[in-house]
This record gives structure tokens, C-alpha cells and sequence, in this order.
């Protein structure tokens, strides 16, 4: 093959490693031994947001109907209820993404404002867990991480079992409550 279809064979292959990786599928080249970490995962459930934008839409829907019954000309455009299906169709979309916590040999990665983010472990300053809570504090100026069971239904039972390790692991220091 020629260096330039194999530059393009190589590209696409970054691709779709990427797009596999998201999915948590094993890499394409590889042979699941030496380049890929395995991880554990843990995933919780995002219902506090979503509620939030439900009950908003909820409000915004009982004010455009009033106000259409009530004979407001302003209201029976079909902007209002375009914004109201956007909120019901974000909050479903919220709900549905799933937040997470993967502990690899190394390194921690979570989802933070869309954007997977990713703590090595000498980052980590110390391990603070509590019942139904798990905080990972971090060294420099990035914030804490919270893990817990009320507000992303986590399990936090099995995080802080793994964490426990990861610590014993890397010399992290555990802070029990």
C-alpha cells in the first residue's frame, strides 16, 4: 500500500476509536492486551436536572395556555411552544445521558459539563468518603469531585470499595466519615 492510504487507513482508524471508546468498545488494532487501560465503570442516573426543566415546562405550558384562554395575541404564536418542547426534549436528553466514574490502573475519568475529564492518579490530593457520598479532592486550582447517591443515584457502596483500592494502590490517602 502506499503511504498516503495508509495515512488515511491510519486516520480513520483514530476515528473510530474514538467513536468506540464512547460507547465503552474495545479499540479497532488492537488486541486488548498492551496500549488499552481497563477500566470500571460506574454509573449512576441524572433525574434532578431533568425534574428541574420538566417542572419548568410544566410552568411555562399552565402560563401559555392561560394566557391563550385569556385571548393574549402575543401567545398563540407557536414560539412559545417550540421553547416549551426544547425544554422537554433537553431534560430527556439529560435524563438519558448517563453520568459515570471509570477507575483505570492510573487514572480516574468521569463526565464533567459534557466533556469526559480525566485525573491521573498523582493529581489526586485525597480520597473523603462518607455515607451515600464519595469526593475525590484534587491537587491545584481544579474542583472536587462528588459522587453521590441523592443527587446522580451513584452507587456509591461499590465506588468506594474500588476507590479504596485505587488509594491502597498509588499511596492516596482515605479520609472515612
Amino acid at each position: 500500500m502506499s503511504r498516503s492510504w495508509e495515512r488515511q487507513v491510519r486516520k480513520n482508524q483514530q476515528k473510530a476509536n474514538v467513536l468506540r471508546q464512547k460507547t465503552g468498545q474495545e479499540r479497532i488494532g488492537t488486541s486488548g492486551g498492551a496500549g488499552v487501560q481497563q477500566y470500571d465503570t460506574f454509573k449512576g442516573r441524572n433525574y434532578m436536572f431533568p425534574a428541574f426543566l420538566l417542572i419548568i415546562a410544566v410552568f411555562l405550558t399552565i402560563i401559555t395556555v392561560a394566557a391563550q384562554n385569556s385571548g393574549v395575541k402575543e401567545a398563540s404564536g407557536t414560539s412559545y411552544w417550540f421553547i416549551i418542547v426544547m425544554y422537554l426534549i433537553l431534560a430527556v436528553i439529560i435524563f438519558l445521558r448517563r453520568p459515570f466514574l471509570r477507575v483505570g490502573k492510573d487514572r480516574l475519568t468521569t463526565m464533567r459539563f459534557g466533556r469526559d475529564r480525566m485525573v491521573m492518579a498523582g493529581d489526586i490530593a485525597k480520597f473523603r468518603i462518607e455515607k451515600g457520598y464519595v469526593t475525590v479532592e484534587t491537587r491545584g486550582k481544579g474542583a472536587n469531585w462528588i459522587f453521590s447517591r441523592f443527587l446522580k443515584m451513584y452507587k456509591t457502596e461499590e465506588i468506594a470499595a474500588r476507590v479504596m483500592q485505587f488509594a491502597e494502590q498509588h499511596n492516596i490517602p482515605v479520609e472515612k466519615k
